[in-house]
């Protein structure tokens, strides 16, 4: 008897040997998944500031394509000094010249810039420090551009009020100037956007040229 009893005492011994292997396939498995979960969590939080910078470049952009259409198509017909009739376009004002510069310069970095990081958040690498750098300096020198585009407007016609003489103003010039000021003032919204991308680009910045 004690003999036909050995293979069942074998079997059980094999099943006992196979369990704590069963158990250590599954601890590899749990510790697989977390460690896969770990890592789209920290991709996630990495890839947040360049979707911020992302949204708030899209902000810019719009609005420094619509201040240059509006700034781009004003003029005013008046008559010069012999009786003829002449057309004024913004590009004979030196102050909208400067703010048309703005805009474009404006317009193409920060195309450049929304296509950098668009390409950066898809290849699902937050961190680039060539594109840190170039994002910081960059967003100051254009900052500085288009406060100064929008201020130079909205100063002009400032002034214009201020001195214009009601009797002698034509409606046209009138029109122009109110049409130019909101060129500048969405010129304005579009380097406060500027300056958010501007911060969030500064506080990024250790982050991601420490890698």
């Amino acid at each position: 008897m004690d003999q036909n009893q050995t293979p069942s005492t074998t079997t059980t011994t094999m099943e006992q040997n196979q369990t704590p292997s069963s158990t250590t396939t599954t601890t590899m498995n749990q510790n697989q998944t977390s460690s896969t979960s770990t890592t789209f969590s920290s991709l996630m939080i990495g890839l947040e500031p360049l979707v911020g910078s992302l949204v708030m470049r899209l902000i810019t952009f719009s609005c420094l394509l619509v201040s240059l259409i509006v700034i781009a198509t004003n003029s005013f017909d008046t008559f010069n000094i012999y009786g003829l009739p002449i057309r004024v376009d913004s590009t004979d004002i030196h102050v909208y010249r400067y703010m048309i510069s703005a805009d474009v310069i404006g317009m193409a970095y920060t195309l450049l810039l929304i296509v950098l990081i668009f390409f950066q958040v898809k290849s699902g690498s937050p961190i680039d420090s060539g594109l840190a750098y170039f994002e910081f300096y960059g967003d100051k020198i254009i900052l500085f551009l288009l406060a100064t585009g929008a201020a130079a407007g909205l100063g002009l016609t400032v002034e214009y009020n201020r001195i214009k003489d009601n009797d002698e103003t034509t409606q046209n010039i009138q029109n122009f100037i109110n049409i130019a000021n909101a060129s500048a003032s969405v010129l304005l919204l579009g380097s406060i956007s500027s300056a958010i991308s501007s911060i969030i680009s500064s506080l990024n910045l250790p982050k991601r040229s420490s890698s």
